[in-house]
C-alpha cells in the first residue's frame, strides 16, 4: 500500500489539470491497473452517441494487457501505425480535387469523381474526416494514458515517453489534414476565425469548433513537446526501424511543413534546415526511391507506412488499379512541365497514359513482373529541400536557388540560371510531389497570392478564395452535433 500511494503521490504531480475522467483512471489504480483502459473504453461504447466525434478506439489493447507495461503501450501504437494503412489514411484523395488530375470517372472508388467535382457531401467522401478523428481517438488514448504506464528503470521511461511523443506528433499530423480541408486557410493574421473541433480528450462530447489560432496553437505545442521528448530520451531506432517510426526526423518534418502552410518562414527555414545537408538519391539511382525503401543510399524516406501486399488490405492501396479502373490521368500540364532528361518523368514514375506509378513498382529490367510497391511515403526529404527554398527565398534568392538546383540536378532537370521566383518554387513542388496529397493544400493556400483558377472540362471552375477550398462537414456530424455550426 505505501507503494501505491507514492506511486500516486508522483502521478498527482505530473498530472495537475487532468479532467475527472483521468482523475478516475488515477484512483481505480488502487484496485488494478490492468481494468482501466478497458473500463473507460467500454463505457465509451455504451454511450456514444454522436455519429463521427465520439468514437471509440477498436482493437485496443486488451483487459489483461491495459497499459501495465511497456510492450502493451507499444502495441497500442503500432496499432495507431496498423490503422494508418487503409486508404482513406494517405490524404491522397486531395489530390482529385486539384488541378494534377484531367480525367476522372465514377467506378472503382466514386468519392474521386465526386471530390474531382468539388462535391465534398457525397458518400463515402465523410471518411476523411471520419477516419482522421478516428486516428485521434486512437492517439488520445496514448496520450491520456501515459501517466499510468509504469517504468522499471531509466531506459523503459525514455522507451514510454518516446512513444508518448510519436502520439502527440501524429495527432498534430491529424489534426492539420483536418484543418487543411474544413477550415478556412491560415495566415498568421486571421486566427479568430472558426477551425474544427479540437477532440483532445477521450471523454464523450459534443464540441464547438475552436478558432483557427487555437487549434494552430495546439499543432504547435503537440509538436514541440514531441521533439523536446525524443531529443531528451535520445531517440535513436535502427536503421531499418526508423522510417516506420514517427519519430524526430517526421516531428520535424511536420512542423517544417506546418510553419510553411502558416507562413511562419523563419520556424519553416529552421525545421527544415535539419535535412539539407543530406544526400538526396542522384538520377541514376532515383528508382531506389520507389523500389528499394531499405537500400542503404537511399534516405531520402523520412516516414512511411508498412507494405500492407500480403494482406486483404492491398486492393484498398493498390492505387494503381485505382487509375486503371477509373481512367485517371496526369493533366497534360503537369506532364509538358518536365523538362528533357527529368527522371521523374520515366517509367518509375509515370508510366503510360500519364498513369502515376508512385505505388507500384512496374516491369523493367530490375523486376520482370509488376509488383506492388505500397510502403505510402508520407514525408520525404525532397519536401523539405523545397521547404527550405521557399522559406529562405525572400532574404537569399541565392540560397534559395542553390538549393533548388541540387534537387533539379540529382532529378535530371533543367537548371535554374537565375533566381527563383514563387511560380518556380511551387511548379517544383508540382513535379515533385504529385499524387502523394499536398497540391490541393498547396492551391488553397497560394492560389490567391498568384492567382490560380483551376478549370474542369465541363467548364466548372475552382477560383482564388473559392468556397469550394473549405470541404463540407459530414451531414452525420451536423446533424447529431448542435454545436458544430
Amino acid at each position: 500500500m505505501t507503494e501505491l500511494i507514492q506511486r500516486l503521490r508522483v502521478l498527482v504531480n505530473r498530472c495537475r489539470g487532468l479532467l475527472p475522467w483521468d482523475w478516475m483512471l488515477l484512483f481505480n489504480l488502487k484496485q488494478s491497473m490492468k481494468r482501466n483502459i478497458a473500463v473507460v473504453l467500454c463505457c465509451m461504447v455504451l454511450f456514444s452517441s454522436c455519429e463521427l466525434l465520439d468514437i471509440t478506439p477498436k482493437h485496443v489493447v486488451s483487459q489483461e494487457k491495459a497499459f501495465n507495461d511497456v510492450e502493451s503501450y507499444e502495441m497500442a501504437l503500432n496499432n495507431v501505425f496498423r490503422t494508418m494503412t487503409t486508404s482513406v489514411m494517405t490524404m491522397q484523395t486531395t489530390d482529385y480535387a486539384s488541378d494534377d488530375f484531367s480525367v476522372v470517372v465514377p467506378g472503382y472508388a466514386p468519392t474521386n469523381y465526386n471530390i474531382y467535382n468539388w462535391d465534398y457531401q457525397t458518400q463515402p467522401q465523410p471518411s476523411v474526416w471520419k477516419y482522421q478523428y478516428f486516428l485521434i481517438a486512437n492517439e488520445n488514448v496514448l496520450i491520456d494514458n501515459y501517466f499510468i504506464v509504469p517504468a522499471a528503470d531509466e531506459a523503459e521511461q525514455a522507451k514510454i515517453d518516446q512513444i508518448y511523443a510519436q502520439a502527440l506528433g501524429l495527432r498534430a499530423w491529424s489534426l492539420f489534414n483536418i484543418v487543411q480541408l474544413y477550415a478556412p486557410h491560415y495566415n498568421g493574421q486571421n486566427g479568430n476565425e472558426e477551425g474544427i473541433p479540437l477532440k483532445l480528450k477521450l471523454e464523450l462530447e459534443y464540441l464547438r469548433k475552436a478558432k483557427l489560432g487555437e487549434v494552430y496553437q495546439q499543432i504547435f505545442s503537440d509538436l514541440e513537446k514531441a521533439e523536446r521528448l525524443l531529443t531528451e530520451s535520445e531517440y535513436a531506432p535502427s536503421v531499418n526501424d526508423k522510417a516506420y517510426q514517427f519519430g524526430l526526423d517526421a516531428v520535424r518534418a511536420l512542423r517544417a511543413r506546418v510553419a510553411l502552410f502558416t507562413n511562419d518562414l523563419e520556424m519553416a527555414k529552421s525545421a527544415s534546415a535539419h535535412f539539407i545537408n543530406t544526400e538526396l538519391l542522384n538520377k541514376e539511382n532515383y528508382w531506389m526511391l520507389w523500389e528499394d525503401q531499405f537500400g542503404s543510399l537511399n534516405k531520402e524516406i523520412l516516414f512511411m507506412t508498412h507494405d500492407l501486399s500480403d494482406t486483404d488490405d492491398a486492393e484498398l492501396i493498390d492505387y494503381h488499379v485505382m487509375y486503371e479502373t477509373n481512367k485517371v490521368r496526369l493533366s497534360g500540364e503537369l506532364m509538358d512541365s518536365f523538362s528533357p532528361g527529368d527522371v521523374r518523368q520515366e517509367a518509375s514514375y509515370i508510366g503510360p497514359g500519364q498513369m502515376p506509378y508512385k505505388h507500384v513498382i512496374p516491369v523493367n529490367d530490375r523486376n520482370d513482373q509488376m509488383d506492388r510497391n505500397l510502403h505510402y511515403k508520407h514525408f520525404r526529404l525532397a519536401e523539405q529541400y523545397l521547404i527550405y527554398a521557399e522559406a529562405v527565398l525572400p532574404d537569399d534568392p541565392e540560397e534559395a536557388m542553390r538549393v533548388l538546383n541540387i534537387l533539379k540536378a540529382k532529378r535530371g532537370a533543367e537548371l535554374l540560371t537565375t533566381v527563383p521566383t514563387m511560380d518556380d518554387i511551387l511548379e517544383e513542388r508540382r513535379r515533385e510531389l504529385f499524387a502523394e496529397g499536398l497540391r490541393f493544400y498547396d492551391l488553397k493556400r497560394l492560389s490567391d497570392e498568384m492567382n490560380i483558377v483551376v478549370e474542369r472540362q465541363d467548364g466548372t471552375v475552382l477560383a482564388p478564395n473559392s468556397p469550394l477550398y473549405i470541404w463540407e462537414i459530414p451531414k452525420e456530424e451536423t446533424n447529431s452535433n448542435p454545436y458544430i455550426n
